[in-house]
Order: C-alpha cells, then structure tokens, then sequence
C-alpha cells in the first residue's frame, strides 16, 4: 500500500472536509453500534423478566436511529464531495503534469492508455477517498468501545472475535500478491481494450475498405475475451474472501452464544443477547480494513499509473518571469547555432541559425526527416535546444514564462485538433476571452467568410468530434483563426495549406504578407507557397 500513501497527501488540500468526514462517520459508526447493543439490552431484559420502561428505551432507541440517520446523510454528503473535490484536484495535477511531460523525446502513450489514466484510474480513487481513509479512522472507535463492551460483559468474548478479527485481515494479506497482480492485468487489459477501440473507431473506414475490419473485430473480441478471464479470476478471489468473512460472522455469534451457555455464572441471562451482539459487531472494523485489502491490486494498479505520470519530468522548466532581454534591438524569431538530439542519440539539428524578421514570411524547407518539425517544435519551446539558443525579440524562450509565451507565438500544426463543439468554440481556444469583433476579423482572415469555404451557418456551424464533417481545407482555416486570434508576434505554420487549393493557398499566404509586426515561419513542400514566402531556408540535416 505504499504507492496508495504517496497519493494520500493529497488529502491535505482539503484537511476541514477531511476531518469533517471522519467525525460525521464517528458518529454514525458509533450511533449504529449504540442501536444495535441498545436492542439487545431490551431484549435481554424483557426475555429475563425484568421491567424496563419500553416507552422510554424505544424513544431513547427512536433518538439514536435519527442521528444516525441524519449523521450518515451528513457523512455521505461531505464524503463525496471531498472525494470529487480531491479527484478534481488530482485530474488536474494529471493534465498539467502531461501537459508538462509531452511531447517526450521517445516515450509515447496510447490515447487508451492515456484515457485509462486520466478517467477510469482517479475514478478508482474515490473509493479510497469516499469510503475508505475516513472510515478506516472512525473504525478504531468502534472497535474501542466493542473491546470495552466485550471486557465488562464477559472478559472470554476477546477470545471469540479477537482470533476471527485477525483471520478477516490476515486472509487478504494473504492474497495480496495474487490481488496485485489480477489487478494489474485488468488495469493494462483494460486500457489495451480501450485503445483498441478507439483505433477501430477512429479507422473505421480505412479498416473496412481495406477488408482488414473483420480481423481488428476478431482483435477486440480477444482483447474482451482475455480481459473477462482476469475479471472473473479477480471476482473469485473476492468472492471467497467475503465468503471467509460471513463464515467469520457467523462463528462469532456462535462462540459468543457457546461463551454464554457455558459461563452462565459470570454472564447474566439479560446481558445474553448483547454478549452475542457485541461479539459480531466487534467485527465491523476489520470489514471496513478487509475491504480496503481486498481492493488493493486495483487500488495499486491504479495509484502506480498516475504516480508515474504525476512522476514525468517537465520536458521544459517554466521560467517564474520574463528576464530583461541582453539584445534589445533583436525582433522577431532567432535560432542561434542551435543543436538539438533525441534521446537515442540521434541529432536532427546541428549549428542551426535563422532569423525571421517582423513583417517577413520565411520558408524552412529540405527532404524529410532533417528536423523542420522538430525546428517548429524547438520554437513553440516543446523542447529546449541541447546547444545554442532560441529567441523571441531578444529574449530567450527558456527565460520566458510559460503562459507569457503563448501570447507571444502560435502555431498551426500539420494536424489541427478539433473538438466537438461550434467553429467559433473552436476559434476561441486560442483566447477564450476574445470579443466577437477579434473572432470576426480572425475568421475573416483565414477565410472563413469566403463563398466556396461551404459552411451554411458560419461561425456556428457545428463540429463532431475529431472535426468530423469538415473537410481538411475547412479544418486548416479553423486552425488559422485560432492561431491568428491571439495576435502573436510570432506565427509558425506547419504545412498550414495542404489541404487548401492554390487560389485559397496564394489569398492566405498574401494576408499573413500584410502583417508588418509579425514574424512567420513556414514549413512547406508545395512549391507556389514556398514562391509566396519572402525568403527560403535549406536544412539539409547534420
């Protein structure tokens, strides 16, 4: 459980909820024993023939049933809204830590994997938050008072459910390793499934075109297959192990009854059916400990998924301000002898140098693989250079802060993401805040308005998901716009027109011409936008 107590600082974030949790479980814990001791203490009495004011035990019992029930309303309330709360806090320390980590040198995920971990896997955790730490502590009193009970009615009942405690704890302890190990296998079963389905999905046409569908069907059903196998092994064992904790039960009111027919001397007839009563609810907290093993390889599998995330080291170090530049007449984008390798050793960049000037459109060309990418990538600072610099108006991009950055350059990749929504909710993640005036003027632009661009309602034209139902002209545009809204100093474009024709390629390329205050790099193969830019740059490899 050592991976699970590194997450459980976490909790710390929210220390009044937490304690407000464990108090509320406490007394409701403590409220259910007090019925349940309560009931056989009448009982006991009435069966010995003793009088006892039954108005008066059932409204005291009456009492206690409303603040129990009004305390686990209470405790399920605030429970769940730490768990939800903390899991928020976790899925977010998730996506930063991602959006830190990625793009990696050589380490790549697949989306399912990914999915996997920022979804099913901190879902797991609301167990552990909800229902688990909280009421783990709570737990200790009642078993407190169940000792304390036990010890006044009839010292021999430790004997009883002492032993039975110890066998409820010990048995997962004792599948632990299969638990961790089933648990891990339905963990990476379960993301390789979603993977795979997200693959079928998104080539779902490619597959079928290419007769391949049938095969990559026959791949998910044994994907499903293998995955159902872990599941049902990990419901046996669970099965078995809540079986040994009935049989456990069981034992316990029948060794407390066996306690009181032979001890008739020191247990008194009354104090009966709260000898066998405090003898099975003795038990109750090692339930609660016992869950928490029984869970424990899919609680670890989980927990060891995101600490290797939360775990990824930043491919960059965000910078706390922007520095005073040492080179105050510099403007635009400057690569400065930059040298940059994989971390395989392989070098892509070596002794690069370039500078795109405000107002100039500049085209980085050569044969694929030399690092025209990597050199887009280098500027948007994915990754810093291994030697030499990259700079903004002076600046180094290692000196600028992170979210200042983003305001300075933009890019639009060779694949525009687009996410389920409008065109102008798509438009606007590059400003969130922009008004409809600078959301217009993009759009215009990159050409969003024009006739032929065939959106019938505009900016509110709908998008599915994956930009489902626009063309790749229709989604480039939409990249552009975004890309434009924000106003950077520096724009980097990634093959930007493939997808659009020469008459809409030569209007957009003469557009980004008129900006005298901003810097472009291009990075294209189609010969009338490499005419178009201001000037070439050959990279020719290391």
């Amino acid at each position: 459980m050592r991976t699970v107590l590194r997450l459980l600082p976490i909790i710390a974030t929210r220390r009044g909820l937490f304690i407000e949790t464990v108090l509320w479980s406490a007394v409701t814990q403590t409220a259910v024993l007090g019925i349940a001791l309560g009931l056989a203490w009448t009982v006991g009495h009435v069966v010995a023939g003793e009088t006892i004011s039954l108005p008066g035990a059932g409204v005291v019992l009456c009492g206690i049933a409303v603040l129990a029930a009004v305390a686990a309303w209470r405790e399920s309330w605030v429970s769940h809204d730490l768990a939800y709360r903390l899991i928020a806090t976790l899925r977010g320390e998730v996506f930063d830590a991602l959006r830190r980590a990625l793009p990696s040198r050589t380490r790549h995920r697949r989306t399912g994997d990914l999915t996997t971990t920022v979804v099913a896997d901190i879902e797991t955790l609301e167990w552990l938050y909800a229902h688990t730490a909280a009421q783990a502590l709570s737990s200790l009193l009642v078993l407190t008072i169940s000792t304390i009970v036990s010890i006044t009615i009839a010292p021999l009942l430790i004997l009883v459910w002492v032993p039975l405690l110890i066998v409820g704890v010990a048995v997962p302890l004792a599948t632990a390793r299969r638990a961790r190990h089933d648990g891990e296998r339905l963990t990476r079963g379960a993301a390789a499934l979603r993977s795979e389905l997200l693959d079928t999905i998104r080539g779902m046409r490619e597959l079928a075109g290419s007769g391949m569908l049938d095969a990559q069907l026959e791949r998910l059903s044994h994907a499903t297959r293998m995955l159902a196998r872990t599941q049902a092994r990990e419901a046996s064992r669970l099965g078995a192990e809540r079986g040994i904790a009935d049989v456990a039960l069981a034992l316990a009111a029948l060794g407390a009854i066996l306690i009181a027919l032979l001890d008739r001397a020191s247990i008194e007839t009354a104090h009966i059916p709260l000898t066998v009563t405090v003898a099975v609810a003795g038990l109750g907290p090692a339930a609660q400990v016992a869950d928490m093993l029984r869970n424990a390889g899919t609680l670890r599998a989980a927990t060891d998924r995101i600490t290797d995330v939360l775990a990824e080291p930043p491919a960059v170090t965000d910078a706390p301000h922007v520095r005073e530049s040492t080179r105050a007449r510099e403007s635009g984008l400057v690569f400065d002898d930059v040298g940059f390798a994989y971390d395989d050793a392989s070098t892509v960049l070596d002794g690069v140098t370039m500078h795109v000037r405000p107002g100039e459109t500049v085209a980085l060309v050569g044969p694929s693989g030399v690092g025209k990418t990597t050199a887009a990538r280098l500027a948007l600072r994915m990754w810093d250079p291994d030697t030499g610099s990259v700079r903004i108006d002076g600046a180094d991009l290692r000196h600028i802060a992170d979210v200042e950055l983003r305001g300075l350059i933009s890019t639009v990749p060779q694949s525009s993401p687009l996410l389920r929504g409008t065109i102008r909710s798509n438009i606007t993640l590059g400003d969130p805040d922009a008004d409809d005036t600078a959301i217009h003027d993009a759009a215009t632009v990159a050409g969003l308005f024009h006739p032929g661009t065939g959106l019938p309602d505009g900016l509110d034209t709908l998008v599915a998901e994956h930009g489902a139902g626009l063309s790749g002209g229709q989604r480039a545009r939409v990249a552009l716009a975004r890309a434009l809204l924000g106003n950077p100093r520096v724009l980097v474009l990634d093959e930007p027109t493939a997808s659009l024709d020469t008459e809409a390629d030569s209007a957009i390329m003469d557009v980004l011409r008129r900006s005298p205050h901003r810097a472009v790099l291009l990075i294209a193969h189609r010969p009338a936008t490499i005419a178009a830019a201001d000037r070439v740059i050959h990279l020719d490899g290391p």
